[in-house]
């Protein structure tokens, strides 16, 4: 199977995920996609507990889009080349790449093991704002990649960037504006009953 991963913090999850993994269903061809929340962020985010943000994430769940808990199971660091290299082995019949937003391009190259990334993977790059910083930064990873056919830049004509982000939506919370149009009712509820991001 082609398996397209999305690592992340999914603090809150929300439908720009959703949208994300139905296109590259749809589009690219993957037979799933695996949303991966990590345990802990290389680039010290304050996250939400692990449990809770994975529990959230199980909502997205249907036939093909899936959730791996492998990094939060680890409960270290999170980083992407060894979710890779122990799927790899444990699922060699599988095709694996790793999907990533345009806003993580400028710090891709500071990524344990990004060459490795590239060079034995497929990196999906989805549209977001702020495409010009994206772009000095992807020129930068061409440069001192080996192999930079495996990197696949999603169209922005055909997939329009991503605005929705779990740090608006925390922003919202606390905030006390409507998070419906930005996350499914189930992890709406999820963080209402929690009293979660105030």
């Amino acid at each position: 199977m082609k398996i397209a991963i999305l690592g992340g913090s999914f603090d809150p999850p929300h439908k720009g995920h959703i949208a994300i993994a139905r296109y590259l269903l749809k589009f690219n061809n993957f037979n799933q996609v695996w949303l991966m929340p990590c345990y802990s962020h290389p680039f010290v985010k304050n996250l939400s507990v692990p449990s809770k943000r994975l529990a959230m994430t199980k909502y997205l769940e249907n036939d093909n889009i899936k959730v791996s808990d492998f990094e939060i199971g680890k409960k270290t660091i999170s980083y992407s080349i060894n979710a890779l290299k122990y799927l790899t082995n444990k699922y060699p019949k599988n095709k694996f790449s790793w999907v990533i937003g345009e806003d993580q391009v400028k710090d891709f190259t500071k990524w344990k093991g990004w060459k490795e990334i590239i060079n034995k993977f497929n990196l999906i790059i989805i549209p977001r704002s702020n495409f010009k910083t994206a772009e000095k930064g992807l020129e930068n990873i061409v440069k001192q990649s080996v192999s930079s056919k495996n990197i696949i830049l999603i169209d922005r004509e055909k997939f329009s960037p991503i605005h929705i982000s779990s740090t608006l939506i925390r922003k919202k919370i606390k905030e006390k504006i409507p998070i419906s149009d930005f996350v499914p009712k189930k992890i709406e509820k999820y963080i209402t009953e929690r009293n979660l991001y105030q």
